[in-house]
């Protein structure tokens, strides 16, 4: 397994307990894959260079595992406007067998580490979604993950919070000075 680590815009971050998606029971099949699994952390990570993605393909990153493609066109205000949709299963336990020929379990699911790294490294403190809040689209931030079965595979591991985007200036509610537009 390789692991990369790389500046890159998110998006649609549900990267927390609290937002993470959760599958349906009751919804396609991989909704409902989602939901057996206790559900997953997902984000859309944007890259900032097309050096990115050359390295990862030099690499051995599959392009188009299961006949769907990796790497894909999102909205261009964000990085370069590709990016690469990374998840991480909340339970995700593999079953192995050592060369003694001894089972073992491996879980290689769990909630992905965010850290705030907006005051440098040395002053570097865990995301607290209650105090912090979620990580809003156009954030910047060091992505770490990981690639694996010769490419096909792709998971988040970690996130380094850089620069949190400004959220847009609207409440909600009927009186909400976003509705008001003048003539």
């Amino acid at each position: 397994m390789a692991v990369y680590d790389m500046e890159m815009v998110l998006e649609w971050a549900k990267v927390f307990p609290e937002n993470a998606d959760m599958g349906d029971p009751n919804g396609n099949r991989t909704q409902k894959f989602v939901a057996e699994k206790g559900g997953q952390f997902s984000v859309n990570a944007y890259f900032t260079d097309e050096a990115q993605i050359d390295k990862l393909l030099e690499e051995g990153l599959d392009p188009n595992p299961m006949n769907k493609d990796r790497i894909l066109i999102g909205n261009e205000i964000y990085g370069i406007g590709k990016y690469m949709k990374l998840k991480r299963l909340i339970k995700d336990e593999k079953t192995f067998t050592d060369r003694n020929g001894k089972k073992f379990t491996k879980d290689y699911g769990g909630t992905p580490n965010v850290v705030d790294l907006r005051e440098g490294i040395e002053n570097k403190r865990r995301w607290s979604y209650d105090k912090d809040g979620v990580l809003i689209n156009g954030t910047l931030a060091r992505v770490q993950f990981e690639t694996y079965s010769n490419g096909s595979g792709v998971r988040l591991l970690n996130l380094g919070i850089l620069e949190l985007a400004e959220a847009a200036d609207f409440t909600v509610g009927s009186n909400s000075p976003a509705w008001s537009v003048e003539d």
